[in-house]
């Protein structure tokens, strides 16, 4: 089999994955709403605004899976998607860290959530760290990289809104 070939299986069985059901399970304000920790789960982190949830959309194939809005802060819980049927594994939506147009008390809260489920999740297998390719990496995006690296989590750099740059 060619490189070539093994690129297209993986982009194909990747496709055939959420060919299936996709479905919003619920939303956890804290840690001890979200399911049991029966199935493997990947995190979608970054700061507000990023394109955590257009991100979830366009993987999935769905666009109103999860609510994108272009006003900062709207993600305020832990949104739990799952996939396949049975359960293959599940996708958790988090508040974004760093600005958002929320009371500070507010803020705080989703950044000691997100912090939590990051440090004391078994099932988290990834987290797709999210960069927004206009404005580089900010002391905020670091803060959890070390995080991660710290817990021994896995996790991934997704830059986002590539077409937002102006060709000058």
């Amino acid at each position: 089999m060619t490189e070539e070939q093994a690129k297209a299986d993986l982009i194909e069985a990747a496709r055939k994955r959420f060919a299936g059901p996709v479905s919003f399970l619920l939303s956890a304000p804290e840690l001890r709403f979200l399911p049991a920790p029966d199935v493997p789960e990947i995190a979608v982190a970054g700061r507000s605004n990023v394109g955590k949830s257009s991100l979830l959309n366009a993987i999935t194939g769905r666009n109103g899976l999860a609510r994108a809005s272009v006003t900062p802060g709207r993600t305020q819980e832990l949104n739990v998607f799952e996939v396949g049927e049975p359960t293959l594994f599940r996708i958790i939506d988090m508040p974004g860290y760093g600005f958002a147009d929320a009371p500070k008390d507010v803020v705080r809260q989703w950044k000691h959530l997100v912090f939590d489920y990051l440090r004391g999740r078994t099932v988290l297998r990834r987290v797709l760290v999210l960069i927004d390719c206009r404005h580089g990496i900010k002391p905020v995006d670091r803060e959890i990289m070390s995080m991660l690296d710290k817990a021994a989590v896995s996790f991934q750099v997704v830059l986002t809104k590539g077409d937002k740059i102006k060709p000058t």
